[in-house]
């Protein structure tokens, strides 16, 4: 190595130590928001610190009023039903909104599909532990926990749905701040879920939104149907509709190459590999996708090549902030259309 490159190596290594040394000096600032936490803690004072869900009701985890921002909540379902993380509908209402702004699967949202559990941790999620065979969709008692930034002007409710045949119990919490004055350019976060059981022919649609925001990430699972390697399709982006983004393969997309293994990472990962099923994830936490007018975001199905056809089944969840009002989302698939192609 020449004396040039270990000067850049120097710069570099002297760069990031800096960043880090700004990181941590923040952590003194005193800040002008109050600290708040919503929990299911036993009202008596006693260790009953749960709520019970009984089939076609609602929970709801936050009803805020105030400008805020929720910052971390937690929820650990338990429950004898299998598939209970398909039949458990998360939502979320951002300033009295009708229409819920995110509205998921409570699995697929915290990044692992076909209503399975599994240990992992990136920068925006983490799950505590698993109990049994990976392919147990009754496996019960992991705690989600969720990091995403969720401001708001006016209120917030976060409710969860349980759309099965049997009660479920719940211990959560939702931490939050609140301001006199909401802050200036927040983008009020939005997450969709998509199944393609299997796709149309053409390429897979992640999300369709329009309005100004920026793409924070998606979890993609396929049922690999047709058998071999599913993955060669691409991802494409079009913003304020142009071609703005042509990627080069899915294992690409998801920061891995020739392939996917199983593992996480701050910003990447594959949650499940468990052939036929895959799970993965993508945060663009450092490369938000921005976008002023409207973004299509689409992934090739198949062998990666036209007409872009598979009988694989995808399933998908979207995650992004934008103004608001948002295009209305597609229509939840049923219940047992979304544990259809699930382990039994």
């Amino acid at each position: 190595m020449n004396s040039r490159s270990w000067i850049v190596l120097f710069l570099c290594a002297a760069l990031l130590a800096q960043a880090q040394d700004f990181a941590l000096d923040n952590l003194p600032t005193l800040h002008k928001f109050q600290s708040h936490r919503i929990s299911s803690a036993d009202p008596t004072g006693g260790n009953d610190d749960f709520r019970v869900l009984d089939p076609g009701q609602t929970l709801v985890l936050a009803d805020i009023h105030g400008p805020g921002c929720i910052t971390q909540f937690r929820d650990n379902i338990t429950s004898g039903e299998s598939h209970h993380l398909q039949y458990h509908i998360l939502r979320a209402y951002w300033d009295g909104e009708s229409e819920a702004s995110v509205e998921v699967p409570v699995g697929d949202f915290f990044g692992v599909g076909f209503g399975l559990t599994e240990k992992y941790n990136s920068a925006l999620f983490a799950i505590d532990a698993r109990r049994g065979k990976l392919t147990d969709p009754a496996a019960s008692g992991a705690a989600r926990n969720c990091y995403i930034p969720m401001p708001f002007k006016h209120s917030a409710r976060l409710t969860i749905t349980n759309l099965g045949k049997k009660p479920s119990t719940h211990w959560f919490e939702v931490n939050y701040r609140s301001y006199t004055k909401a802050p200036k350019d927040q983008g009020y976060f939005h997450a969709q879920y998509r199944q393609g059981t299997p796709p149309p022919v053409g390429p897979y649609t992640i999300l369709e939104a329009t309005g100004r925001g920026h793409l924070l990430g998606c979890v993609l699972s396929v049922k690999n149907n047709d058998g071999g390697w599913w993955g060669e399709g691409d991802e494409i982006v079009y913003i304020d509709g142009r071609h703005a983004m042509q990627g080069t393969g899915s294992e690409d997309y998801f920061g891995e190459s020739y392939g996917l293994r199983a593992g996480c990472f701050p910003y990447f990962g594959v949650t499940i590999l468990e052939e036929p099923y895959t799970t993965a994830y993508r945060w663009h936490i450092p490369d938000p996708v921005v976008f002023n007018k409207s973004i299509r975001f689409l992934i090739e199905q198949g062998n990666g090549s036209p007409p872009f056809k598979s009988g694989n089944y995808y399933y998908s969840v979207a995650y992004w902030y934008q103004t608001e009002p948002h295009a209305p989302f597609p229509k939840l698939p049923s219940p047992e259309e979304i544990v259809a192609a699930a382990p039994r």
